[in-house]
């Protein structure tokens, strides 16, 4: 059985609660995060997460390391962290290349799967490489430096940190075929994996007819997400419907068929992702990040079965063929078009898609898992 290390900032509701850092918490990097590890264990791997558990509060509190709970069976290890201006990064990154000594002293670490190039994670594997001789592993989901709203002296640590702890990586998971192409160490894509629990749950959810067509848009609401298309296409969109937004932030509109939600309960994300009649993925083709990105929220969409629209980004006809319906160069009108069309099918009756199951099967953990451990030989 392979011992896995797994660093990245999973958090779970009782962490947040006790570090009050729901400010830098991601519900989708949590799903990724999950996503992994059932794929990892469905391989026959023994996984540890250890988790920055990264607060960014500037509450000046010293916050203990936290250990003992589980992540379906693996353990996880929240590291002691600072939460002073700078310190909270820099000892976050000491704490976690302890907590690996340690570890490693007690039983030898196989691998060590690092999320992302985010500097808290990213150097402590670069160390645990360098001075442990413990082979790692990126996985690439996000490219941090080309989101517009990181910029400055942070935009320069996430380049920094990126350029150098690349060059000591063994393998790499990467979120979409054009990233994979640029590494030259051996790498999968790996675009997401669907949930088992979740679409079993959507399996046997009995969905009541909704009185009014039902949209949902959930997830983050910053520009490279493209809820202002969405938004946009209203104007061409002439039916009586429901239109909920979730996320984290703010939307601005004046038509009475919005209902902006806020940021609220996972649980309440995931009941309207059930409960709606199309799902709404409008992640910009136009913009750097589609480059170095995959919209996660479709592993959560097609697992519902409904009828699902998506931006044409990089990578995403790859993923669904003709099992999703698109609309192209992030144009609203289309959208609008494309939810009529929709509109359609579900006034006929048509109240459920049945073109997603293939998508389901092919990403399950089990498919998943096994291609990731060929990365690493015998």
């Amino acid at each position: 059985m392979r011992n896995v290390l797994y660093l990245n900032n999973y958090m779970s509701e009782e962490v947040i609660e006790v570090r009050n850092n729901k400010s830098v918490f991601s519900q989708p990097a949590n799903n990724k995060i999950t996503g992994i590890l059932l794929s990892l264990l469905a391989f026959d791997c023994r996984v540890t997460i250890l988790s920055s558990g990264l607060v960014n509060s500037k509450s000046l509190k010293i916050y203990k390391k936290l250990e003992g709970e589980k992540c379906h069976t693996a353990n996880v290890i929240y590291c002691r962290i600072f939460d002073f201006p700078f310190l909270n990064t820099l000892s976050s990154i000491f704490f976690m290349y302890r907590e690996i000594k340690k570890l490693n002293r007690k039983e030898k670490i196989d691998n060590i799967i690092f999320y992302n190039y985010k500097p808290e994670v990213a150097w402590a594997a670069y160390m645990a490489k360098k001075n442990l001789g413990i082979p790692i592993t990126v996985e690439y989901e996000d490219g941090y430096t080309q989101v517009e709203d990181i910029k400055g002296v942070k935009a320069w640590i996430f380049k920094s940190t990126e350029e150098i702890v690349s060059q000591k990586i063994d393998s790499a998971i990467v979120v979409n075929d054009k990233v994979r192409e640029k590494y030259r160490v051996p790498a999968i894509t790996v675009r997401g994996v669907v949930n088992p629990f979740f679409l079993n749950e959507c399996k046997s959810y009995y969905k009541e007819v909704n009185d009014q067509f039902t949209i949902l848009y959930s997830g983050g609401l910053d520009r490279s997400r493209g809820v202002q298309v969405l938004l946009d296409s209203l104007q061409y969109l002439k039916i009586d419907c429901h239109i909920v937004i979730t996320g984290k932030g703010s939307v601005v509109s004046e038509d009475k068929r919005v209902d902006f939600k806020g940021f609220v309960p996972y649980e309440e994300t995931l009941y309207w992702m059930k409960q709606a009649d199309l799902l709404v993925q409008c992640q910009l083709v136009n913009d750097s990040f589609a480059d170095v990105s995959f919209p996660s929220k479709l592993f959560e969409y097609i697992a519902t079965g409904n009828y699902i629209i998506s931006s044409a980004i990089t990578d995403v006809y790859k993923f669904a063929g003709d099992d999703l319906i698109y609309y192209e160069n992030d144009d609203p009108e289309m959208l609008g078009k494309r939810i009529e069309e929709v509109y359609l099918k579900w006034k006929k009756g048509e109240y459920k898609s049945a073109s997603t199951e293939r998508l389901c099967i092919q990403n399950m953990p089990e498919q998943v898992g096994k291609r990731i451990v060929s990365l690493w030989g015998k």
